[in-house]
């Protein structure tokens, strides 16, 4: 009876032993979880840390040397954190685990602090970013190793551990959670550091002006007197035109001045101006990170609103953009015979190469076809350098048609027009009529439209001459009344339509050269319309001018042509540069008149005397807006009816 008492008693206590063990497992496992994060939030910390300073690709300086420095000293700290919490349960681990998280929070601090506001030359480097994202981890993981010490239950051996299998899956678990945790935060501190540093607005007037209160966009001081982009909804104008030039352009609208829409990264370099595409509702800018020039992307928007159409991402620069359309880019490489087209994800699509020893120069995409100008050196089955067009099927490269130009001849890109299913170039040869440093030249023009879809010309005008010059910037520009027939109607800051000039039925194109005066000193700006379905010579005509631009810039930004075909022309008839008398005509039906050009703005701000000297003429809405530098050095605005 004895035996049988004795042995339930056992029985009893073995049981009650079991269950104890079972319930009292909670705080034990609680501990192997907070510890094995903790560890694995230190050793993020770490990892992070090594991956922002070695592996973003950053450039070097002095806060380079810092963060190598920090990330030096972060690894060896967590490495005595990690010993003396396996060597040294209890206090020291507290202590140390403290110790390293508020060391973890004020380096953190120290780089969030350092973090500059955006702007010209100022950015968050996605290092940054990441390393601020490191010490949070550090800070997290030294919390979360010291709380761990105190969830234990009773003394040191009367402590009841779970089971060895259920504490590694704890352990497992835990880990997994914060490595994950840092995998998905670390590229999202890269995208933050990008939202931080764009600066897009859309159509706020409020921000940046009003049609009662004209005048740039508030923020003049980005500016500089770097060319406007003509586009249909306002002019593109690039902020902060430095070296170098980050991807920050502003649409204004030449009523007002104000701010339309404006996109900006000034992490990101541009590496070419602003493109537009044939249909001009597209405009890309292109370059690498300023911070590392491995990273590049394509970053495709609307004219019309700035909103993002597509970011293409490189490994490294693809060339030099040529030409878009809708999903597709070209480039092609510097002093490269091929050429590569890419869709808004960056994806090749197709390859191609020019005849041997050609460069492509210019491009366009239109109708289903990718339209490149190229400049070909004498080549083995070439004797002389000559100009060549080609084209190729936009789906897959396939070459469709080529024509060579006159072999005396060149053909400038800003004299390759592109309409929706036409080419039209001004094929100029230029002839020496006098030797010597100051030689007198005479261009002759010959004016040539190919069909888009099969090659076939569709009109030669040949020998159309204006007269000599002696500047070679008086080469003459070739310019189209509608470039695109596509709807044009922008938004106005405050949201309101903008009117845009009606179109005439009409389309022409025209030749517009300075060149020599025989009668009198100075010389002319003459302009010579033609049909751009015939190619039929409708008017010539020219307007006064003293002296000659030296500048090509200068004499392209000269002159205009609007959608109703009228001309616009900015002229100086004085001979002395620093006694200027500028003026502004208007050619329309072979008939020149001049324009009255206000002497100040409707804010009371003067205009130069000298606002042609560096004027650029651009067609918008039902007039002109003529741009000149101020004497601040930026770009001021006058719109003409």
């Amino acid at each position: 009876m004895s035996h049988s008492a004795s042995g339930t008693g056992r029985s009893t206590l073995a049981s009650s032993a079991t269950q104890g063990s079972t319930k009292g497992s909670g705080r034990p496992l609680a501990r192997v979880f907070l510890r094995a994060s903790g560890i694995s939030a230190l050793v993020c910390w770490a990892v992070l840390l090594v991956w922002a300073s070695f592996g973003t690709g950053a450039s070097s300086g002095s806060s380079g040397v810092y963060m190598i420095i920090g990330t030096v000293g972060s690894v060896l700290l967590v490495a005595v954190v990690i010993a003396t919490a396996a060597t040294h349960a209890g206090l020291r681990t507290i202590i140390v685990a403290l110790l390293t998280a508020v060391f973890a929070a004020a380096a953190g601090w120290i780089v969030y602090s350092s973090m500059p506001e955006a702007g010209p030359g100022q950015f968050i480097t996605h290092r940054a970013g990441v390393a601020a994202l490191a010490y949070v981890f550090g800070v997290v993981g030294g919390g979360l190793l010291a709380l761990s010490e105190f969830v234990v239950e009773g003394y040191a051996g009367g402590r009841a551990p779970a089971p060895k299998q259920l504490r590694r899956k704890v352990a497992v678990l835990a880990t997994a959670i914060i490595v994950i945790l840092a995998a998905a935060l670390a590229p999202a501190m890269q995208r933050w550091a990008e939202l931080a540093n764009q600066d897009v607005l859309v159509g706020d007037a409020a921000a940046t002006g009003s049609a009662t209160d004209p005048g740039l966009d508030g923020l003049a001081d980005l500016a500089g007197e770097g060319r406007f982009t003509d586009t249909p909804y306002g002019l593109l104008r690039t902020d902060h035109p430095a070296d170098p030039t980050p991807q920050a352009v502003t649409m204004l609208d030449p009523a007002t001045g104000a701010a339309t829409w404006y996109h900006r990264r000034w992490n990101w370099l541009a590496s070419q101006p602003p493109v537009l595409s044939q249909a001009q509702d597209l405009v890309a800018l292109t370059g690498p990170r300023a911070d590392n020039n491995g990273d590049f992307q394509t970053r495709v928007l609307s004219a019309r609103d700035g909103s993002v159409v597509g970011t293409a991402d490189f490994d490294g620069s693809p060339g030099v953009l040529l030409a878009l359309a809708d999903d597709r880019l070209l480039f092609t490489k510097d002093r490269s015979e091929t050429f590569s087209v890419y869709d808004f994800g960056g994806g090749l699509a197709w390859e191609a190469a020019l005849p041997d020893g050609c460069e492509g120069t210019a491009a366009q995409l239109a109708a289903g076809r990718a339209l490149v100008l190229a400049d070909c050196m004498p080549a083995p089955d070439r004797s002389v350098a000559r100009d060549l067009v080609l084209a190729f099927d936009l789906d897959d490269g396939t070459a469709a048609w080529h024509q060579e130009i006159d072999r005396s001849a060149v053909v400038l890109p800003e004299s390759f027009l592109v309409t929706e299913d036409t080419i039209v170039i001004d094929s100029r040869i230029e002839h020496r009529v006098t030797d010597g440093p100051f030689s007198a030249r005479r261009f002759e023009h010959q004016l040539i439209a190919y069909s888009i879809a099969d090659g076939v010309e569709h009109f030669r005008v040949p020998d159309q001459v204006f007269g000599s010059t002696n500047s070679s910037a008086c080469g003459g520009t070739l310019y189209l009344s509608q470039p695109t027939v596509a709807d044009a109607s922008g938004v106005a800051a405050g949201g309101e339509a903008k009117a845009q000039a009606p179109a005439s039925e009409r389309r022409t194109v025209q030749i517009i050269e300075c060149y020599s005066a025989k009668d009198r000193e100075g010389s002319w700006l003459g302009a010579m319309a033609y049909d751009a379905d015939t190619g039929e010579r409708l008017y010539r005509k020219a307007v006064r001018l003293g002296f000659t631009p030296l500048d090509p810039e200068v004499a392209r930004g000269w002159a205009t042509v609007l959608p109703d075909n009228r001309a616009m022309l900015a002229a100086d008839l004085s001979l002395d540069q620093n006694r200027p008398d500028c003026r502004l005509y208007e050619v329309a039906e072979g008939r020149a008149s001049e324009v009255e050009f206000a002497t100040e703005r409707d804010d009371g701000t003067s205009i130069p005397a000298n606002w042609c000297h560096d004027a650029q003429l651009s067609p918008v809405g039902t007039g002109a807006a003529v741009s000149y530098v101020d004497e601040d050095g930026t770009r001021g605005i006058v719109v003409v009816e």
